[in-house]
């Protein structure tokens, strides 16, 4: 499907997922969290999440699959804090990211002085269909996880195309997506719905095909309990 020339289609989606985010970093900080109504708070998926450590358990993290390498320039879409949470030291990985949320983005910015210069290269505001700052075949390594699953599956394209452009052609991408066949998407879908990001359930069966119309090639890929990670190359 050819997408719109203008950014209007998938503005609402945008907002939607920027406001999210830029509460959870507020919650993160040490304002008030989520305050769910009684309905919610009884679901078993909210239960076990709370005291079953059940968020460890709901996706494969992307290292599993393919970890950055040393003095790999690596694009992190939809990075939120990653930088302060993944292990770049050990990596030894150039960090370059990409996030959507300027609440995120300021706060990491500002955190600047702190992180390790040597790896941490910048941070960029925008949307992930939108790379235009950075420069054709630039990174190594993509990595989109933690967001696809808010936008229709056809938003894939744009980023897919932006993805093309700005990694050199054996570079892996990495992207995760949300299993709707999952015992715990009903009930994980109806919290999202609340804190404002209306996941959209696409079969896991689409988007292999879809990755293969655009050119690529699963080289792997991992479940959790809710979430499925792709491990992709372009077709040579």
């Amino acid at each position: 499907m050819e997408l719109p020339q203008t950014g209007e289609r998938w503005d609402p989606y945008l907002s939607s997922v920027a406001a999210r985010f830029n509460r959870e970093l507020e919650i993160q900080l040490g304002q008030p969290g989520w305050q769910l109504p009684p309905d919610l708070e009884q679901l078993p998926f909210w239960q076990a999440y709370q005291r079953d450590h059940l968020q460890e358990r709901l996706g494969i993290p992307f290292p599993h699959l393919r970890a950055p390498h040393k003095r790999e320039a690596c694009l992190d879409l939809g990075c939120g804090v990653s930088f302060l949470t993944y292990p770049w030291n050990d990596w030894q990985a150039n960090f370059y990211g990409h996030e959507l949320s300027g609440e995120i983005v300021r706060f990491i910015r500002s955190r600047a002085p702190q992180l390790n210069s040597k790896l941490f290269k910048s941070m960029q505001q925008g949307s992930a269909h939108h790379l235009e700052n950075y420069a054709p075949e630039q990174f190594d390594l993509a990595i989109a996880t933690g967001f696809l699953y808010y936008y229709p599956i056809e938003y894939f394209d744009g980023v897919w195309a932006e993805l093309l452009r700005v990694l050199r052609p054996a570079a892996p991408i990495l992207i995760e997506v949300v299993n709707p066949e999952s015992v715990w998407a009903e009930q994980w879908g109806l919290i999202e719905l609340f804190k404002g990001t209306e996941p959209i359930f696409t079969p896991l069966s689409e988007w292999e095909r879809r990755i293969t119309a655009l050119g690529g090639k699963i080289q792997k890929q991992a479940s959790g309990e809710l979430f499925t990670t792709y491990l992709i190359q372009r077709k040579r």
